[in-house]
């Protein structure tokens, strides 16, 4: 089987098979086919047979990149796909052995998520006054992502049937075609209605079928649009956020939940990871908090404590 043939059918299986979002389908489909170009001109042909590529092919490819220049994060994407294809392949009886298997990914440096403060997100709540269908909206999407933690995506697809407004759910549908319903707070609840009877006054009843959050041309809001207005919005409170504001709210609903005693696990089925490990960069939370349990709970730190009150509030140590 030529790579070609291999990948159009890999592709077929993500969609149908596992559900993968056209998002990702365009990622992998785009990583995959750079792969296929290298291997072109690494083999001198056009059609080139799955069963040809070995583990030196990918290190070659992989080797490329890098002196391209690319980070380590783009050739660890590169690298787990080609890992996912093979396993494919290899399921299929296509090949025998998965020439990417062994080949370590790049560490990639960590990065602390860019979250905004409990401070700054009161008040930006106060700076929207959503007294029209618009500032209702925009105050809505951000509130909703704030309280949900929902990515992008998932907030696009809404529709109004998936908000539950009296039990103060919403359900949506995440990576891998998984549903998970989502707890809504009370204020979220005010938000969303407050834009919905916006939205009336401009284009009449609100259809239950229909689109949760639309644009001014009444068609569902794009994720552009979604990006374009919160990013407007949250600027002044972040200077990190100037890229990717939806998820600096999906980062800031986690790091809240922690700073405020949240289990780890439960903030992990919230967000839809499929890993606990994905959830983990959000341990960072609250150096403040973390010293408040350390003096609460360390015997040195309450022998200390205790001294300074004996020898009045003087630490002799």
């Amino acid at each position: 089987m030529t790579f070609d043939e291999c990948l159009n059918s890999f592709l077929t299986y993500l969609h149908e098979v596992r559900g993968y979002s056209e998002n990702t389908l365009e990622a992998y489909c785009r990583d995959l086919l750079q792969f296929r170009d290298y291997c072109r001109n690494y083999f001198g042909k056009n059609e080139v047979l799955v069963k040809q590529i070995d583990k030196l092919t990918v290190r070659h490819f992989l080797g490329k990149l890098s002196e391209e220049g690319q980070s380590a994060k783009t050739l660890a994407r590169k690298l787990a796909a080609l890992k996912s294809i093979f396993k494919y392949a290899m399921r299929n009886k296509i090949i025998e052995k998965n020439p990417a298997y062994s080949i370590r990914s790049p560490k990639i440096p960590s990065r602390l998520p860019v979250f905004l403060s409990q401070e700054q997100m009161q008040s930006l709540f106060r700076s929207i006054r959503a007294d029209s269908f618009i500032a209702s909206r925009d105050k809505a999407l951000i509130d909703l992502i704030y309280s949900t933690g929902m990515r992008l995506n998932e907030l696009v697809d809404l529709n109004v049937m998936d908000l539950n407004e009296h039990g103060n759910t919403v359900s949506v549908v995440g990576k891998g075609n998984k549903q998970r319903v989502l707890p809504v707070g009370a204020e979220t609840i005010k938000s969303i209605s407050n834009y919905l009877s916006y939205r009336r006054e401009q284009f009449g009843p609100v259809q239950t079928s229909s689109p949760l959050f639309i644009s001014q041309r009444n068609k569902r809001i794009s994720p552009r649009d979604v990006q374009y207005r919160i990013e407007k919005i949250i600027m002044s409170f972040s200077d990190g956020a100037k890229k990717n504001s939806p998820h600096v709210l999906r980062h800031t609903f986690a790091t809240h939940l922690l700073e405020n005693g949240a289990d780890l696990q439960a903030v992990r089925s919230l967000l839809g990871h499929s890993s606990l490990s994905t959830t983990q960069i959000y341990t960072h939370v609250d150096t403040g908090r973390l010293k408040d349990v350390y003096r609460q709970a360390h015997p040195r730190a309450i022998q200390k404590d205790k001294n300074k009150k004996t020898n009045g509030g003087r630490d002799e140590s």
